[in-house]
């Protein structure tokens, strides 16, 4: 059972990632996506209050992990793909879960999409 609904209702213009990472990670991806001007942001989707309580390191340590959506407007798509694969790189434990794509999303578009496997080598 996914932990999101099939569809967030948000800005016609905006996507969105479903993705699974510990909860010692939610600050870092949040601030690291916060900092790059309109690329998008990241809401929490499932943490207990016992998990965001209780001490990161020991949340990383026990292996507990959440849900957060990220969300960002339909032209930064690549530029979301190209810094969740770096960070993977980079050690974060991000798993990709789902893609929402934006109402204005067309099929002509798909024959440039990409996904975060493309950007594993970065």
């Amino acid at each position: 059972m996914m932990p999101f609904p099939p569809r967030i209702s948000f800005a016609p213009d905006m996507g969105c990632f479903g993705l699974r990472l510990p909860v010692a990670q939610i600050v870092l991806l949040s601030w690291i996506v916060a900092e790059y001007d309109g690329l998008g942001f990241v809401k929490t989707e499932s943490a207990t209050l016992e998990m965001r309580v209780e001490n990161a390191a020991e949340n990383s340590r026990k292996g507990r992990d959440a849900y957060v959506s990220l969300f960002f407007p339909e032209k930064k798509r690549d530029d979301v793909l190209e810094l969740l694969g770096a960070l993977t790189n980079e050690g974060l434990e991000i798993s990709f879960i789902f893609e929402q794509l934006p109402s204005s999303y067309s099929a002509k578009d798909s024959a440039t999409e990409r996904t975060l496997e493309d950007f594993d080598t970065l």
